[in-house]
């Protein structure tokens, strides 16, 4: 019996199976940060000979070996290109005109039409069609999608070598685009109205995002691996803050893979959540301190303060990091024929970086308030600084910190 189990064991089949188990069970031992180096390389160069030809290409060769192991079976053929768009005009409406899917198999493509007057705006809302199929949820925010974009630009995000590749990858963070979705059949029926059927390879598409969650795990984690003293700065806020964002992403693409009938099972999808705890956790270990030079009873450093309390950031502490200079000048301005004396206020701060003297948030405003005297007019103007200081200043650093992005 026990030779028996043994010829069992090692029994050819059975080591194909056991191999066929470990190449497409997914990522089940942890990567080495090398490793996932590697796996990053390996996918920028598949997303650049996807992206830089036609369907016909590694991306597409590559998803078709896989989709065909996942799908073996069902028999999908998905090395085999789709048919060429057809471009008609007149005549009797095509069947797709009513169901994209009579023209692309609902087996290998997501399809959408669009019609308009011309041809351009028709091919617009076909794709926008074909995106609004993955729902709301893979909306990407705007200053997400901005940050996401500058940091792939500026290099802080590692894309691609070749311009026109990293472009797409940074543009397809907004989500008004879908990376792979091409443009099929068009019919003009000759009175008016031009229709268009938009697609995207199911295999294509599934290979394509997950490439692209794969760089984007290898970005977080360079993203997040820090010291730290480097951790507790606005630089390691910013870095965890890019990292929840590049998380979110990623989940947007996640969704995009499902609907295309992929598993996202072995690709490490990381939610946002705790990055962005972090983020908050790092605010709070970070002292800003407020200068004021002259201040009327610390009215402005207190207004001052409070809004950056508000944003979590201690404002009392030793050795700070950062310092906020407050400059402010007051003068008397009168008006013929008018019978009140005014001030004027003018406030400048600057958030200052104290170890290279950098200026970080430069932030001023000027106002003016009457009163029958001007000691009243000077009581009065600095109620109206402590209250734009409230305002004003608090959307600036709230934009500023939202906006952040990592130094290389």
């Amino acid at each position: 019996m026990k030779n028996t189990t043994q010829l069992r064991l090692f029994n050819p089949l059975f080591i194909l199976f056991f191999l066929f188990f470990l190449v497409f069970s997914g990522n089940i031992f942890a990567q080495t940060p090398e490793e996932a180096d590697a796996a990053a390389r390996d996918a920028v160069r598949r997303l650049e000979a996807a992206l830089g030809g036609g369907t016909n290409n590694a991306a597409a060769s590559t998803a078709a070996a896989a989709s065909t192991a996942r799908n073996s079976a069902s028999g999908r053929n998905t090395a085999q290109p789709a048919a060429p768009a057809q471009v008609t005009r007149g005549g009797r409406q095509p069947n797709w005109v009513a169901d994209p899917y009579a023209a692309y198999s609902r087996d290998r493509f997501i399809a959408a039409v669009g019609m308009a007057s011309n041809r351009n705006h028709a091919e617009s809302r076909a794709l926008s069609s074909l995106i609004s199929i993955f729902g709301q949820s893979i909306r990407s925010d705007l200053t997400v999608a901005t940050n996401y974009t500058e940091a792939v630009n500026r290099g802080v995000v590692s894309a691609s070598e070749n311009t026109s590749v990293r472009e797409r990858i940074a543009t397809a963070a907004n989500m008004d685009n879908l990376i792979g979705a091409e443009i099929g059949n068009v019919w003009d029926d000759g009175k008016g109205t031009v229709y268009v059927a938009a697609y995207m390879d199911k295999a294509r598409t599934i290979a394509i995002y997950s490439d692209l969650i794969i760089i984007n795990n290898r970005n977080i984690d360079l993203l997040t691996n820090m010291s730290n003293t480097e951790r507790n700065t606005l630089d390691g806020y910013a870095r965890f803050r890019l990292a929840a964002q590049i998380a979110g992403i990623n989940a947007n693409y996640a969704g995009i893979i499902n609907q295309a009938g992929g598993s996202v099972a072995s690709l490490n999808i990381k939610s946002a959540d705790s990055y962005n705890l972090e983020a908050t956790n790092i605010i709070r270990n970070i002292t800003v301190v407020v200068n004021v030079p002259n201040d009327r009873a610390n009215r402005l450093q207190d207004a001052f303060a409070r809004v950056l309390g508000a944003e979590g950031l201690r404002t009392r502490g030793n050795n700070p990091l950062y310092t906020l200079e407050v400059r402010y000048h007051v003068s008397e301005v009168t008006f013929p024929n008018n019978a009140n004396i005014f001030c004027r206020i003018e406030v400048s701060a600057n958030l200052i970086e104290n170890s290279t003297g950098a200026s970080l948030l430069p932030f001023s405003f000027n106002d003016r308030s009457g009163h029958t005297s001007y000691a009243n007019a000077e009581a009065t103007a600095f109620r109206s600084a402590e209250n734009i200081i409230a305002e004003q200043f608090t959307a600036a650093l709230s934009n500023y910190l939202a906006s952040l992005i990592p130094l290389k």
